[in-house]
């Protein structure tokens, strides 16, 4: 378990930097979102390398190609979500919100919702898998 959270710590320090200094992306917090982006690659790096099958090269029984797979398919998306910090544009808004902003708003919050319970059960279930005594194998 520990050189399977080293791999995604590995993996996901490195495509945070890249993503942030390589293809310019930039979100809240210190080193233009660098620990932020880490954030969330590693935890989707480090839940879905405990659930997916064993596949590929393997180094002390840990699938060292699959999690820099995830980690990269991670960044890829959030590089494609994200607007270069280039290219982005800045909107006032008015201080009246129409109907159609206030259910954007509403919109937004349900979707904050969404992806804090996605973090929630991710780590839960990497909790359980750390703390479960027998092997578990799931296949699709």
């Amino acid at each position: 378990m520990l050189v399977h959270l080293s791999f995604a710590f590995a993996c996901s320090v490195t495509f945070a930097l890249i993503l942030t200094y390589l293809l310019k992306r930039r979100a809240p917090g210190p080193f233009g979102g660098v620990l932020y982006f880490f954030a969330i690659i590693f935890v989707f790096t480090a839940g879905l390398g405990v659930l997916i099958n064993p596949i590929g090269p393997m180094y002390k029984n840990v699938p060292w190609l699959a999690i820099g797979a995830i980690a990269l398919l991670i960044m890829l998306l959030i590089a494609e979500l994200l607007p270069h910090h280039e290219k982005g544009m800045i909107v006032k808004h008015d201080p009246e919100l129409t109907e159609e902003e206030k259910d954007e708003r509403t919109l937004e919050r349900e979707f904050n919702l969404l992806i804090g319970l996605i973090f929630v059960i991710l780590i839960g279930a990497i909790i359980y898998v750390a703390t479960s005594s027998k092997q578990i194998h799931m296949s699709f």
